[in-house]
C-alpha cells in the first residue's frame, strides 16, 4: 500500500511541475478576462472581427489598429483606475478616466471616448480631461 501510495504522490507531483498549457484564442473570441485587466473591443456587446484586447500594465501602451479610434465597449476586471487616451492631431492629450469594476457595452454611442482612443495608461500624466 506505501509503494502505490508513494508512486501516487510522485505522479501527482510531476503533474503539477509540468507547464501549462492553453489553446490559442480563435479570431473574434473574447479574450481572457483576468482579474486586474481592462479589455477593450472594437464592436458593442464586447464583440468584433480579431477579439478584444487587454491592457494589464503600468505605463502606457497603444492600443492595436482594430480598437485604434474605435472601442466598442469595454470592460474593468481591476480594482484600480486607468485612463484611456487620446492624441489629438492638435497635439497634446486628452485622458478618460475608466474607475475599477466599471463596464460599457456601447461606448462609441452618442460620440463617446471610443471614437477616439488610442492608448491606455495607468496614470493620466500631462493629459487634459475629457
Amino acid at each position: 500500500m506505501r509503494l502505490r501510495t508513494a508512486a501516487f504522490a510522485t505522479a501527482l507531483a510531476a503533474l503539477s511541475l509540468s507547464p501549462a498549457v492553453h489553446a490559442p484564442a480563435q479570431a473574434g473570441q473574447q479574450p481572457a478576462l483576468i482579474e486586474g485587466q481592462v479589455c477593450f473591443w472594437p464592436e458593442p456587446n464586447m464583440m468584433g472581427p480579431g477579439g478584444g484586447w487587454c491592457y494589464s500594465g503600468t505605463g502606457y501602451a497603444d492600443v492595436p489598429d482594430r480598437i485604434h479610434d474605435h472601442a466598442g465597449s469595454f470592460e474593468s476586471r481591476s480594482n484600480d483606475r486607468v485612463f484611456a487616451i487620446d492624441h489629438p492631431r492638435w497635439g497634446g492629450c486628452v485622458a478618460r478616466e475608466i474607475r475599477g469594476r466599471d463596464y460599457n457595452m456601447n461606448w462609441m454611442a452618442n460620440n463617446d471616448f471610443g471614437n477616439r482612443i488610442d492608448g491606455v495608461s495607468h496614470e493620466k500624466g500631462n493629459c487634459q480631461t475629457g
